[in-house]
């Protein structure tokens, strides 16, 4: 979708290249800085973006393939050996190796530390900054008004920050973390201009009520004999009622009240004998939610399989691979009769805690996710590259309008460059004290260049910093390959309208079961943000916005590790021809099968694949990881990201939280790490 008849044309000639890959060579240039010419706007390409197929190529290369039956394997990949490597004679205060929000934010706090007039290079491999920070923006043609275009907005990763109100509280327990080290993450906030008690309201009309569109369950019938859509349960509809309407057995239904339902019955006493409260939580902390759910609640593989997925958005993997203990701590059913008080546990994971705050709130979030907080942060580090909005420069308001002039990012004249589409393959550090440390990285058109540094701040991830910097200790490399990344993706479409959706009085869809590609569908419009944006279109014969995700894993592996690593592995064989076969089957089975009227080539203006087959970083699991129940000092993250010479380690993977705010907290931690 939205291939040029240049990208076909290229595609035909470079079979290698799939989808927005295509696209991008075929484009003509457009600006460019510091001789390396930028092909297309990168929040507005299409196709697979994030982690593009070059992206995914080199990290291979350098940290290895998918491997689920080691996954805390340190072998890693051959490495990337540029034949010819050009000296640029460039030297800089500090180097930093990756331009997401621990990259962006270490370039702001090095220059607190060390002065205003240092010199700072960020690289990066992707084609924008920001990382997971990631910005879709599309232009879609308004068929009511002819050459009229509407212009939405949508996260391609990163979506809030959350719960701000816990980041300056202690992470009590054997966490061992103190409140100060959440503060930074505050300091930016204020050093941005962003204030959550006075946030603009992203609340908007949405799709009217009027129209009667609903949340849909989809059974599969690879698993159920046929397809069953089922609406979704309201508060008007009891859970018995709501049973009813599924293809469930009567065994599963009778489960599934248990765990849905039953707000009274103790599942631990009833099995175990009395227990005390932490004597419950001790249990929860030593079994996954599926082994609670099976061995104290006795549902069957039925039952469990509508709670499947439920896991997928904050822990990555299935039901079989999550800890209970934060599955309680999180609110998810089936522990409601165990009468628990709400304080942290052994073994509580980070994520968990945060949420077990009772002052944790507020939690915001803009049109484009995180993508428009690192903009804010771009647009003090080089004010040249974000330009002014309405005659002045951009707040946390109008940020969403700004527009990113990417030929101004890597200027000789800028105190901060950021140059991307560039893969660091080598980082040698100082040897002597003082001495300077050398990068080499390979442009996207193969081309090796050297650059140097006084300092090194190594803002990607664990696994590929053990693969860069020359000389780290044994042990260290071990601690920082411990873990994997969480693959995820952001799938978007633009809908020239959403007649089809509005006929079938379908809002949304939730696949059950495990054959199914996607794991949510869901349709966007009426959008509101302040008064800088919307409200976006509300009828159905105007623009809208489809949302699909997935979190690509196998519902049989134990661990969640392991489980991502298979994750990696589908990704690695699944192209954009797929992405769209599967966008079209969802709908067809759902929308067209409730009396819409769904044509791809006629409804759809583009498709964009956020895909990140290195996503979030993995946090610490109370049924895998026996480091939880230790001092923090013990765990291999903590480990892992001591400085070595002149070279220091960020990124949300130092602290083992997939968190904006803790990657910009690793990033305060790890430039003041650096030698003075």
């Amino acid at each position: 979708m939205a291939i040029s008849a240049a990208g076909l044309a290229v595609a035909a000639a470079a079979p290698d290249l799939i989808g927005a890959e295509a696209a991008l060579a075929a484009e003509p240039p457009r600006g460019g800085g510091a001789g390396r010419p930028s092909t297309v706007y990168p929040p507005a390409a299409t196709g697979i973006t994030g982690q593009t197929d070059p992206v995914v190529s080199h990290v291979v290369r350098i940290d290895g393939m998918p491997n689920p039956r080691d996954p805390h394997s340190s072998a890693g990949g051959p490495g990337i050996h540029p034949g010819r490597v050009r000296d640029t004679g460039e030297e800089y205060d500090a180097i930093i190796v990756g331009a997401g929000a621990s990259g962006l934010a270490a370039a702001k706090y090095y220059r607190d530390r060390f002065g205003e007039d240092t010199r700072v290079l960020l690289v990066d491999p992707l084609a924008d900054f920001g990382g997971h920070g990631h910005r879709n923006e599309f232009d879609i043609p308004d068929a009511t008004t002819p050459g009229r275009r509407v212009r939405m907005l949508r996260t391609g990763g990163a979506v809030n920050l959350d719960s701000i109100g816990s980041w300056n509280q202690p992470a009590n327990g054997l966490l061992d973390i103190p409140g100060s080290y959440g503060q930074p993450a505050l300091d930016m906030l204020d050093y941005l201009g962003i204030t959550p008690d006075a946030f603009p309201s992203s609340r908007g009309p949405g799709i009217p009520s009027s129209y009667g569109l609903r949340s849909m369950l989809l059974f599969p019938k690879k698993e159920w004999k046929r397809d069953h859509l089922v609406p979704a349960k309201t508060a008007a509809v009891s859970w018995e009622d709501f049973l009813a309407s599924t293809p469930y057995s009567a065994r599963a239904r009778a489960d599934l009240l248990h765990i849905l339902a039953d707000t009274t019955t103790d599942w631990i006493s009833r099995k175990d004998g009395p227990k005390t409260d932490q004597e419950k939580k001790a249990i929860l902390a030593s079994i996954t939610y599926k082994e609670y759910l099976r061995h104290y609640v006795g549902a069957g593989e039925e039952a469990i399989s509508y709670l499947q997925r439920s896991s997928h958005g904050l822990f990555g993997a299935g039901v079989q691979a999550v800890q209970a203990a934060d599955t309680w701590a999180l609110g998810n059913p089936g522990f409601d009769g165990l009468g628990l008080t709400n304080d942290i546990f052994p073994g509580i994971g980070r994520t968990a805690q945060q949420d077990s705050y009772e002052n944790s709130d507020p939690t915001i979030a803009w049109p484009d996710g995180n993508s428009s907080v690192l903009r804010l942060l771009v647009s003090r580090l080089i004010p040249n590259a974000i330009c002014d909005v309405d005659g002045a420069r951009p707040d946390q308001e109008t940020i969403v309008k700004a527009v990113v002039a990417y030929d101004q990012l890597d200027r000789r004249t800028n105190h901060v460059r950021i140059r991307l589409n560039s893969t660091v393959v080598r980082v040698e550090p100082g040897r002597t004290r003082g001495g300077k440390a050398t990068v080499t990285y390979v442009r996207r058109d193969g081309v090796g260049e050297r650059v140097r540094a006084r300092h090194v701040v190594m803002a990607c991830w664990n696994r590929v910093t053990a693969r860069l910097v020359d000389g780290l200790p044994r042990h260290q490399v071990e601690n920082l390959t411990y873990a994997r990344k969480v693959p995820l993706v952001y799938c978007r479409v633009a809908l020239r309208n959403w007649q089809a959706f509005a006929d079938a009085k379908i809002s949304s869809i939730s696949p059950r079961g495990d054959s199914l590609f996607w794991d949510s569908c869901s349709l966007q419009a009426g959008q509101v943000f302040g008064s800088a944006y919307g409200p976006t279109p509300t009828t159905p014969d105007r623009p809208a916005l489809l949302s699909l995700n997935k979190v690509p894993n196998d519902p049989r592996e134990l661990t969640q590790l392991a489980s991502y690593e298979r994750g990696r592995q589908q990704l690695l064989t699944t192209s954009l021809r797929t992405f769209e076969h599967e966008i079209v089957d969802l709908i067809d089975r759902t929308v067209n099968a409730s009396g819409g009227d769904f044509e791809p080539e006629r409804d759809i203006e583009s498709i964009v694949v956020n895909r990140w087959n290195y996503g979030y970083a993995y946090e610490l699991c109370s049924t895998f990881d026996p480091s939880i129940f230790g001092p923090a000092a013990q765990q291999p993250h903590v480990k892992g990201r001591v400085p070595y010479r002149n070279v220091s380690i960020a990124n949300s993977d130092s602290g083992a939280f997939a968190y904006t705010h803790s990657a910009i907290n690793e990033a305060f931690r790890a430039v003041n790490d650096l030698p003075a």
